[in-house]
């Protein structure tokens, strides 16, 4: 919005660039509401500019937005000087609202594009998947060294997190202990692969993402890995919070979102432009049609018409006894 108040206080200069255009046909006066429009447009157009860098000639911007409201630049000039003495309308009231209706234009798309990224947060959060976790994983024999070692199968195109906590204890005769993960392909192949040394006598933390394509068929993780030409001791080593998670793509989770749920309140056009209906006043909404000075309806007649002639009978019987009564008396 701070970008479109800065373009409306730029409007004047605007109209006088427009203005001073060449053109040829006779002019003719533009009524406030396509001026309005013009300088929406306008406001636009010298927005895309400054964001964009043109530095072509920008006023070949300016006379087509001209010509599809079927006006000119020489109209344009005649309309600028009208205004400019006239008593009623002043040029920098049709700017405000030229201005007004961008930062209407402006709440609305934020509306919108916070419910799209509502919809990519909730479809990322539906499609993700821990495919491997374990809350503790102790090893104090060499023989057991084969629990550090997981593999995950029947991979999908997506992304894959590892995150795992671990402690080194001083009974570790090991000084070079690693972590390595890598892909392996259908070819029987190593992919992407990534080795890290671990920390000793001390927490640490491990956290590594791999993006898996359709050749990957396996993700390797090894939290206890030696090269061939070290010695392998007995080790001690405690794993925790160990989590494998997987991500798909973004546009690939909304999609199967919308397949789920099809016809869902976040994807009905309705719900997304509900916003600027909103702020329609309630009362007017409400209002009857006898309030605006019209007629009311049959309905309404045909109720109004019952009324009045039960009140009409009542009143007949109430005299009719009275008359009766008084006869009596006599």
């Amino acid at each position: 919005m701070k970008r479109l108040t800065n373009i409306s206080l730029k409007a004047i200069a605007l109209v006088g660039i427009i203005a001073t255009t060449l053109s040829c046909d006779g002019p003719k006066a533009i009524p406030d509401k396509d001026l309005v429009n013009i300088f929406h447009d306008a406001f636009l157009a010298n927005a895309y500019i400054s964001e964009s860098k043109i530095t072509e000639d920008s006023l070949l911007l300016y006379e087509p937005i001209l010509e599809r409201y079927g006006y000119d630049v020489e109209d344009m000039r005649f309309t600028v000087h009208t205004i400019a003495s006239r008593k009623s309308t002043r040029l920098s009231d049709l700017v405000s609202q030229a201005s007004s209706i961008l930062e209407e234009e402006s709440k609305l798309y934020n509306y919108q594009l916070m419910v799209l990224d509502t919809i990519d947060n909730v479809a990322e959060r539906r499609y993700t998947r821990i495919v491997a976790q374990d809350t503790l994983i102790r090893v104090r024999k060499l023989s057991d060294s084969t629990k550090l070692h997981i593999v995950v199968g029947d991979l999908i195109p997506a992304e894959y997190s590892i995150t795992f906590d671990y402690f080194i204890d001083t009974l570790d005769e090991n000084r070079n202990s690693r972590v390595e993960a890598y892909f392996k392909t259908k070819d029987d192949k190593t992919a992407m692969r990534h080795t890290m040394m671990l920390s000793r006598y001390r927490e640490g933390k491990y956290n590594r993402k791999f993006k898996a394509d359709t050749s990957h068929l396996e993700l390797h993780i090894n939290m206890f890995y030696h090269p061939e030409n070290e010695d392998i001791k007995r080790p001690d080593i405690r794993i925790t919070n160990f989590k494998i998670t997987r991500i798909i793509p973004t546009e690939q989770a909304v999609d199967s979102l919308y397949l789920e749920q099809m016809g869902a309140l976040i994807f009905n056009h309705k719900a997304m432009t509900s916003y600027g209906n909103e702020k329609k006043p309630v009362a007017k909404a409400t209002e009857t049609p006898s309030a605006k000075g019209e007629k009311p309806s049959s309905t309404k007649r045909s109720a109004k018409n019952d009324a009045d002639s039960s009140t009409k009978k009542e009143t007949k019987s109430s005299t009719k006894a009275t008359t009766k009564s008084s006869e009596q008396r006599k």
